[in-house]
């Protein structure tokens, strides 16, 4: 498992399989963040996700102008920890990469989730009610 996780961190990206396969056998081996917002963290998780949630321009979802700066004003490396491996998870993609980019500034692993919870959903694998689950 530590082999598939270090090449996706490397990588910066993991595949759906590859992190099913990782929380199945090891679910607290990496953190999942879901960066969406509270209206599709509302929609259902992928099991197991901590909340860190941002605003987003869901009307024109390639405006990633007010998701950035949400993201921008929440994140604070102080929040997380730095000896954790993060996944993060957003709707299909373009948000996790700029999410991304801050992680690995600030010296934390992580890598994105190919495909974010489209995939995930389009794998046919289940998502979770948010209720019980933890916020950043």
């Amino acid at each position: 498992m530590n082999q598939i996780i270090e090449k996706s961190l490397f990588n910066e990206m993991i595949s759906v399989e590859l992190l099913h396969t990782v929380i199945t056998a090891e679910p607290d081996s990496v953190v999942l963040l879901d960066i969406r917002c509270p209206e599709e963290h509302h929609k259902g998780i992928i099991p197991g996700s901590w909340l860190f949630p941002n605003d987003h321009n869901l009307e024109n979802r390639n405006d990633t102008g007010i998701f950035r700066n949400s993201f921008k004003r929440l994140f604070k490396p102080e929040k997380f920890d730095a000896d954790k491996r993060y996944v993060l998870v957003c709707r299909s993609g373009p948000r996790t990469e700029i999410a991304l980019e801050a992680f690995l500034e600030h010296g934390f692993a992580a890598c994105e989730l190919i495909g974010g919870v489209m995939e995930w959903t389009r794998m046919g694998f289940p998502l979770a009610p948010v209720n019980g689950a933890p916020v950043v």
